[in-house]
């Protein structure tokens, strides 16, 4: 799903990088003659605690840290490796759909980009070649210039150019199709074309200045032209259940409800996959899914309950079996208002919700403390994000009080509020299928009912939820928002031009913050562009659009003997996964 701006959560694979336990007792030394003494003691207390947690056998899996083991040994060819997710995604067309399932099984495996995120170089992530071997880009940051690989085919055999890469950029910018969470990069490109005589350049020209120009080009994933021309708006092409890429996995099948699998290509143009086979089993029922994981069914589970990780993985003697894995992704939950509805009308009635749930205990009680809250609308460790902005306390009697004054009274004494013989009743839609809500959702109607507020539940399938929500037919409802890069562009979430097809689910309309989200996009420094950013998250924060609930973690578990596999905000990277004997 869309997501903001982020700067990625700091875990290391293994132990600290750089020795840095070293590093502290080298310091400590040096500072010996030159510090003061409470210095000193303050190092050497940092060295002893450093030190007793690489000799504690029990730090990694308490901390969710894969052990340096996982990275070691020699690659071997071979196997199969089964992965669980909770969801099937709504089709494996990147170019309609912009669901995290599809990026995680389908960009930089199954199809490529000109450049891709260089995970190795945490936490910012630098771009590398793919596609492209190199570009130069004008000193206005106007025009961009890629130099693409001569040696790559399709899947299908036919072999790929700059004429792949133009196509697929030019089917976004088609009106008749729904890549709207990808056009809004491109809405400034003034042209893209192939250098004459030289299929293998291609040229990118804006028509002024965007942050993110160069990379959304860059880490484009590209589809074949020759299959775009006959896909008409995609959601009916071949494509967009069975793509075809350039990457080192090609597609093999999808069983509804039950499978999608893809093998590894033989063909490749660079160093090949070592897995056989990666098929990722869709079990949407968390208990279901952990007693296939106790039976050994998978090899990589994603998305684990919080007690699952918490308890249920040693309590099941899982642990030896598995490696925990946590770590953080750009993503925020929340909890949204649509604005087009009278009641949510009124920012103090807005606040005055906020106030009524008690987001920390939500967080303790239902998420065992593993998620990390947060109020902006960029990943928490953002400097985008203003840090003086903390979470609104649980304060009953200051909702009540927001209410009172935005007229929202109970005249009748039936215990509803009402505003001239309106009650103050809404419906919260959900995803049927999500454990979190199904927990949250009874917990937010008891909680307003203290102050008034009659809240009832509708539960629907996935399919009907993301209907009904990208058609504005809800009340109020809950979502997540993640990505997959650490920099993004908040336009399609909070620009009021986005409440018809973008991804203003709730309505937000505010001038102020349409310039600010204007002004930001063609500001290339960092900086400036951030201060921008951070008026914009105290606009949101006092109109409260949404109530930020939590950064979430992926807890995820794989198997011991499963090896080459790292976190990162790109996912995983399963070309470099192998399966011991």
């Amino acid at each position: 799903m869309p997501g903001n701006n982020a700067r990625a959560a700091g875990l290391w694979v293994g132990r600290p990088p750089y020795g840095l336990t070293s590093l502290m007792a080298k310091r400590a030394i040096r500072a010996w003659k030159r510090t003061p003494c409470l210095l000193i003691l303050v190092l050497i207390a940092a060295f002893a605690r450093a030190a007793a947690g690489q000799n504690d056998p029990d730090a990694d899996w308490r901390e969710g840290r894969l052990p340096a083991s996982v990275a070691q040994g020699t690659p071997k060819s071979g196997g199969t490796l089964v992965v669980r997710i909770d969801q099937e995604p709504p089709s494996l067309d990147g170019i309609t759909d912009s669901s995290l399932a599809i990026v995680w099984m389908l960009e930089r495996k199954v199809v490529e980009s000109m450049a891709e995120l260089d995970a190795s170089k945490h936490p910012d992530y630098p771009l590398k070649p793919a596609l492209a071997t190199s570009w130069e880009t004008s000193p206005d940051q106007l025009t961009f210039t890629f130099h693409l690989r001569r040696d790559v085919v399709w899947h299908d055999g036919v072999p790929f150019s700059g004429k792949d890469v133009v196509a697929t950029v030019k089917k976004i910018l088609d009106p008749a199709v729904r890549s709207l969470h990808l056009r809004n990069n491109f809405i400034d490109l003034a042209d893209i074309f192939t250098v004459p005589g030289d299929d293998f350049a291609v040229v990118a020209r804006q028509r002024k200045p965007y942050f993110l120009a160069f990379r959304a080009l860059a880490t484009l994933p590209i589809y074949p032209a020759h299959l775009l021309q006959t896909a008409g708006d995609m959601l009916h092409a071949p494509l967009h259940r069975a793509p075809v890429g350039t990457g080192p996995f090609r597609f093999e099948e999808w069983k509804s409800g039950d499978r999608i699998s893809f093998v590894r290509n033989e063909k490749y143009w660079g160093r090949k996959a070592w897995l056989d086979r990666v098929v990722y089993q869709v079990v949407t029922d968390p208990s279901v899914g952990f007693q296939l994981l106790k039976q050994g069914k998978f090899d990589l589970y994603l998305q684990l309950q919080p007690q699952q990780w918490v308890r249920d993985l040693e309590a099941s003697g899982l642990k030896g079996r598995v490696h925990r894995i946590r770590f953080f992704n750009p993503n925020y939950n929340w909890i949204g208002w649509n604005e087009e509805r009278p009641l949510f009308a009124d920012a103090r009635v807005r606040r005055a919700l906020n106030y009524a749930i008690d987001t920390e205990a939500v967080r303790k009680t239902f998420l065992f403390g593993l998620d990390r809250p947060t109020t902006c609308h960029f990943y928490s460790e953002s400097s985008a994000c203003d840090a003086s902005l903390a979470p609104r306390p649980y304060d009953p009697g200051l909702a009540a009080k927001l209410l009172d004054e935005a007229g929202w009274i109970d005249h009748d004494g039936d215990g509803i509020r009402d505003n001239d013989g309106v009650p103050f009743r809404f419906t919260f839609l959900m995803n049927s299928e999500s454990t979190f809500l199904a927990k949250l959702a009874p917990y937010l109607q008891q909680e307003l009912t203290k102050i008034g507020v009659a809240m009832e539940i509708r539960k629907v399938d996935w399919a009907l939820f993301t209907q009904l929500v990208g058609e504005h037919r809800f009340d109020a409802t809950s979502l997540r928002w993640g990505n997959s890069d650490v920099a993004q562009d908040p336009y399609e979430i909070w620009h009021s031009s986005q409440v018809k097809d973008g991804s203003n689910f709730v309505s937000f309309k505010n001038p102020q913050a349409d310039a600010l989200i204007e002004r930001a996009r063609g500001t290339l420094d960092d900086a400036a562009r951030n201060e921008l950013y951070r008026k914009l998250g105290r606009l949101l924060y006092d109109g409260a659009p949404y109530v930020f609930l939590y950064s979430r973690p992926s807890l995820d578990a794989v198997r011991v003997g499963v090896h080459g596999i790292r976190p990162s905000v790109a996912w995983y990277d399963l070309q470099d996964v192998w399966l011991a004997r």
